[in-house]
């Protein structure tokens, strides 16, 4: 994953199913702040992991 302007370069990303839902959770390696998506386990884990990210960079901006 590429690194974004308040995020540090590592992001690390767990996928776990729960039933027919996949869960992908974006752990910042420097912070160590998490976030959570999830979506059906159809969907592909990439886009889930996109959006993981785009989710930690929001909360990380946030404070």
């Amino acid at each position: 994953m590429t690194a974004r302007h308040n995020t540090s370069n590592e992001i690390y990303f767990e996928l776990r199913q729960v039933g027919s839902y996949l869960r992908c959770t974006a752990i910042d390696g420097k912070t160590g702040v998490e976030v959570t998506v999830a979506g059906p386990v159809s969907r592909n884990p990439e886009q889930l992991k996109r959006v993981a990210a785009q989710k930690l960079e929001y909360v990380l901006k946030k404070g």
